[in-house]
């Protein structure tokens, strides 16, 4: 979070509102000490005290007679009219209040200066009675964007703090921690703030209000910095706390609404808001009492694109704040942000206009608000064909930050990147790619390589010189960028939520592609480029899989108050790294902190929870791997083959308009990597009809048509490298999730796949790098025919022939004296899953669900087992989402006997998201899917093989692969035999 709180654009075509700034908030409740308009004397002289009065009478109805009464007493002041006795200093600081709230703030500051200059003739710096003046001199330098000066009247007054042992002592000191906690934070500070309020909150005696606010300020703290676990807790007790006490419980409120919407729960987030909101209306008597709620419900619908909802809630906020508000500015300029997304780019320049006038006035036309405005609407003249207005406004924007920070500061940097984009659409190619190195050159030195704001230069660098034809350049660049997001992605992931990390991925997701399009050309599939395209995919790929919600739900239900202790610790070491990333070079070194440091001490505790919790040593598959690594796992005889699904991607400038993107249709590249390091790239013809020829694939099967085409489209390509192999591990994208090369049937050789190679389906290459032995415990669980009957909107038949299933692979598995538990119709229960504890094989015999929606948010919502309905907590319905958090770390396969299992959304780079994905987070080594539709006998029948085959050799690739064999010696038909796919860890 910046730390002022207008959006300044960064290029990137898309805008956040704000929330709105805690000092200008709850200020009336946190920043105000009883003494600060106490200064003054209880006797005036009759004419300075006429004009106080009449100056604050009117300085909310008549903000010009306020001017005329304080400029007229501060020359009253200055020519030493005024009786002395009156007490000079305060009459001072309160003129200078009155000029501040009339939008003066030079004069402001004047009088305060001046004040304070009086009151030090007679007084000694740690005087309490100073302390008044330092917090007001604090504030105002803080809102004109002079950080240093603010810091150093903060410093005055903490020394005024510390000296000062009279009976309110614990209260000024509580102030000024909370005070000093809330300016660290808006300066982006966050861990010198969580310090100073974490001191604050373990003050004793101190007033129970105060006490609240520190905690709320606290969790709020712990939101910025991104430990959004700590800032839920924190926000809970400090609204429990302050149930009785309106205006904390409101503010309270409102603040853990944004760590719901933050978390992902937005249903959560609104019924907090629109709760508040109704509340509120009910007794406020002013409606800027509301403003916080107000702008986060635009924040909220903003995030969720209802931008009608969003646009109504904020001009509520609008139209509540008094038009002489310090927030208007910021509400005017979060309305621009959503018209600017609704494409409505006249009204979006009109609140810009306005916003940028209100910062002016406010703070002058030397301020980062009203650079950040003015920055704002240059975007506007840019996306409406503006482009020299625009080049205009940024480069005034560009003296701005010069000015206001050096040219030395990522807003300069910001700024720079801006106009370089402009003047890449200006066709000054040249320029262009100057700034953008400069910008690179800042951003790298200021935040470091792994700053998301440095990544992003790096990417436009690229850009610049795909535009310049220097393709070789292009790709050095997006290396470089990619190398240093994939670690930054890396190492972030455990402290987002699962909904952070998806948007996260998905535009690293197309930075990969973008890069593969690249390499995977003609001229560069032989090069050290595509093997970096592959390794980069390799890395990305999966990626979702490795961060799951399941640490902490594991850790918490273990009732292991060490491993409790250890994993806090983990996750606080994850969130300052998370943190630290973000800072500066410069704070890095000011705060003493080691980005190395925090990495070693992150992965010993990381080996710890890994003793005692596996799912914790899936954490080193974060790290970054190479395709020499995998190869170097691979015993004779064994190939790796990852797919990649990628798009070709293009950029130009055409009428001053850069157009970038990606093509609509898919093209494929394979990679075959072996034991002797040896890596061949396999390209199909950018001519293939890939989804033509998989609806063919399909038809052929399902009514038992002779099929030779699918083995040349699909498999022919890499089938003349694999004459030394005999085990394929598979790992596919795209269409290739869909098919089973099994069944691909070589006319030539007269041969099906399988007959030639045993295949296992993988997430990613680099699971190879994990694995290990795990014995297979002869413990079933097994499930069959549930009673669907309760199940709401649905007509399902029942399966009577799942049920003889389930009897047969019980008998089966007792002649060796198996632990079989079945349970049936009504006992084949979600919630009976859901208590599953690790298992040695799980059997499941149902129907199958999913839904091809995009519009979901979450495809792991999207496909999932129907089972029966064990109580009015459960639907009957385990998706793939739910079934991801079982506990199965000791399983060793899971056996979805459910039409269609292996479906769910296909997604590049990440593999489908769906059971399989789900049961392999849960801990299952291998499971067992289907792809197609077959009859119940071919089922069972295929099912007693696998079971025969499983209770002897007690190895589930072992038994696939046998069962698979005499299968296919008694059902001739490959619709039947290829049906089931094992897909595994490694």
């Amino acid at each position: 979070m910046r730390s002022n709180f207008s959006f300044r654009d960064d290029g990137c075509g898309s805008f956040e509102v704000e929330p709105l700034k805690v000092s200008q908030l709850v200020r009336r409740l946190t920043l105000t000490i009883s003494f600060l308009f106490s200064l003054l004397c209880v006797s005036f002289g009759q004419t300075c005290l006429q004009k106080l009065d009449s100056a604050r009478n009117f300085a909310r109805s008549n903000p010009e007679k306020t001017n005329f009464y304080a400029s007229e007493l501060l020359a009253d002041l200055d020519s030493g009219y005024c009786n002395p006795d009156i007490g000079i200093a305060g009459v001072y600081n309160n003129v200078g209040l009155l000029f501040w709230e009339i939008n003066e703030k030079g004069r402001a500051l004047d009088a305060c200066l001046k004040g304070l200059a009086n009151q030090l003739q007679f007084k000694d710096t740690t005087d309490v009675a100073l302390l008044g003046m330092y917090y007001n001199l604090s504030r105002f330098y803080q809102e004109i964007g002079s950080y240093e000066e603010a810091t150093r009247y903060l410093d005055y007054a903490g020394g005024v703090a510390d000296a000062y042992d009279g009976a309110n002592s614990t209260n000024l000191r509580l102030t000024y921690l909370l005070r000093r906690g809330i300016f660290k934070r808006e300066t982006g500070k966050y861990l010198l703030s969580i310090e100073a309020l974490q001191e604050a909150s373990n003050i004793e005696d101190a007033d129970d209000s105060t006490s609240i606010v520190v905690q709320i300020e606290l969790g709020t703290t712990y939101r910025y910095a991104g430990n959004l676990d700590e800032s839920e807790r924190i926000l809970l007790d400090a609204m429990e706390r302050a149930k009785d006490r309106k205006i904390l419980y409101h503010i309270a409120v409102d603040r853990i609404a944004t760590v719901k919407m933050e978390q992902g729960e937005y249903s959560d987030a609104e019924n907090y808001l629109l709760y508040n909101l109704e509340k509120q209306k009910e007794w406020a008597r002013d409606a800027g009492q509301m403003l916080e709620t107000l702008n986060t419900l635009g924040i909220l619908y903003h995030k969720l694109n209802d931008l009608n909802a969003a646009r109504q809630y904020m001009t509520e906020a609008l139209n509540a704040s008094p038009g002489t508000s310090v927030s208007r500015p910021y509400l005017v300029n979060n309305l621009g942000t959503i018209y600017m997304k609704q494409g409505n780019f006249s009204q979006a320049e009109i609140f810009f206009e306005e916003s940028a006038a209100g910062f002016k006035k406010l703070f002058g036309s030397i301020n980062p608000d009203y650079a950040s405005s003015l920055s704002n609407l240059a975007r506007i003249y840019k996306e409406r064909g503006k482009l020299s207005k625009a080049l205009d406004l940024y480069t005034k924007v560009l003296d701005m930050d010069n000015v206001i920070f050096g040219d030395n500061h990522p807003n300069y940097a910001t700024t720079l990147n801006n106009v370089a984009n402009l003047y890449l659409q200006l066709g000054n190619y040249s320029l262009a790619g100057k700034l953008l190195a400069k910008a690179l050159d800042i951003r790298g030195d200021v935040l470091g390589k792994y700053h998301p704001l440095t990544i992003k230069t790096s990417g436009d660098l690229g850009r610049f010189y795909l535009l310049s034809k220097d393709t070789v350049s292009a790709m050095r660049q997006f290396d470089e960028a990619l190398q240093a997001e994939i670690k930054h992605m890396q190492d972030i992931f455990p402290v987002l939520t699962d909904k952070q990390r998806q948007l996260y991925f998905t535009l690293a997701r197309e930075n990969v592609e973008r890069f593969c399009s690249l390499a995977f050309t003609d001229s560069f599939i032989n090069s050290i480029y595509a093997e970096q395209a592959l390794n980069h995919f390799i890395n990305t790929k999966g990626i979702l899989f490795y961060a799951s919600q399941k640490m902490r739900d594991l850790v918490q239900s273990s009732g292991d108050k060490g491993i409790q202790k250890i994993y806090d610790e983990w996750r606080d070491v994850k969130y300052k790294l998370a943190q630290i990333y973000l800072l500066p070079e410069s704070e890095r070194t000011k705060q003493n902190v080691s980005i190395g440091a925090l990495e070693e001490q992150a992965s010993a505790l990381e080996k710890k929870l890994s003793l005692k919790f596996k799912v914790f040593a899936d954490q080193e598959k974060s790290a970054y791997h190479t395709w020499r690594e995998i190869a170097g796992s691979l015993e004779p005889g064994t190939a790796t083959i990852d797919i990649v699904q990628y798009r070709n991607y293009g950029v130009k400038v055409v009428d001053e308009e850069i157009q970038q993107g990606f093509e609509d249709r898919s093209d494929y590249a394979a990679f075959i990597i072996k034991s002797d390091s040896t890596l061949t790239p396999v390209k199909w013809s950018q001519y293939e009809d890939f989804v033509k020829d998989f609806s063919r694939y399909r038809n052929s099967l399902e009514y038992g048509l002779p099929d030779s085409f699918s083995y040349v489209t699909f498999w022919s390509p890499l089938d003349k490298h694999l004459h030394d192999v005999q085990k394929i591990y598979f790992s596919p994208d795209g269409i290739f999730h869909k098919v089973n090369p099994s069944v691909f049937y070589d006319k030539n050789a007269n041969l099906y796949v399988a007959d030639k190679y045993d295949i296992i389906n993988i997430t990613s290459a680099k699971d190879l790098l994990y694995r290990e032995e795990r014995e297979l415990k002869r413990d079933v669980k097994i499930f069959g025919n549930p009673d669907f009957s309760r199940i709401s909107g649905y007509n399902l038949a029942q399966l009577p022939g799942a049920e003889k299933e389930a009897e047969e692979i019980t008998n089966i598995l007792d002649v060796r004296r198996w632990k079989t538990e079945t349970h049936y119709f009504n006992e084949a229960t979600e919630q009976r899953i859901k208590s599953l504890n690790n298992p040695g094989v799980v059997h499941i015999a149902t129907h199958g669900y999913f839904e091809d929606d995009p519009d979901l948010t979450n495809p792991l919502f999207s496909s999932g087992l129907f089972l029966s309905r064990g109580g009015q907590a459960d639907d009957g319905m385990l998706s793939a989402y739910e079934a991801m958090n079982l506990v199965l770390d000791q399983t060793k396969v899971v056996v979805l006997a459910a039409c269609e299992t292996g479906l769910g959304t296909v997604q590049n780079g990440e593999g489908v998201f769906g059971l399989q994905r789900a049961f392999l987070v849960a801990g299952s080594e291998s499971v067992l899917i289907s792809l197609v539709k077959i009859n119940d006998q071919a089922a069972r029948n295929f099912m007693n093989l696998f079971y025969e085959e499983l209770k002897e050799l007690r190895d589930p690739q072992a038994a696939f692969f046998g069962a698979r064999k005499k299968f296919k010696e008694i059902d001739k038909n490959p619709y039947n035999w290829g049906a089931y796919v094992l897909v595994s860890k490694a």
